[in-house]
């Protein structure tokens, strides 16, 4: 007797078993799913006069890369983006001489997140839809 509850609980269950597929477009054609999408700059910059310090080239490197993350949402609105905000950002700054250099260069690395809405597909670009 067991047994039989068992199996019939077993076909109750494969009898109430269904799939569930998520359409990612809206009724607009926008898509509902939002995206991260990942920056990196590198660049070195030159010493800004004779006098200039490490720590000014490296407050004007840091300012250009937050200048450059700060437009990088107006590129992304611009091509691929419905929507668009800055969520992180990472800025490194080092001082570096290579052999024979008078002067002192400082190297900035940055790295800017971003979440993102993908702007609305054409028909022809959009994946199947599942039944």
């Amino acid at each position: 007797m067991t047994v039989s509850k068992i199996g019939l609980t077993a076909a109750m269950l494969t009898l109430f078993s269904f799939s569930a597929y998520a359409n990612p477009y809206d009724a607009d054609g926008n898509r509902n799913q939002a995206v991260s999408v990942s920056v990196s700059y590198t660049f070195t910059l030159p010493p800004n006069g004779p006098t200039d310090v490490a720590d000014g080239e490296s407050e004007r490197g840091r300012r250009q890369a937050y200048e450059m993350a700060g437009r990088e949402c107006a590129n992304l609105l611009a091509t691929i983006a419905a929507t668009c905000s800055l969520t992180s950002i990472n800025v490194s700054s080092q001082p570096q001489r290579g052999y024979g250099q008078a002067m002192e260069m400082t190297s900035i690395r940055a790295s800017a997140n971003f979440k993102i809405t993908p702007k609305a597909q054409t028909a022809s670009e959009r994946p199947a839809t599942q039944p």
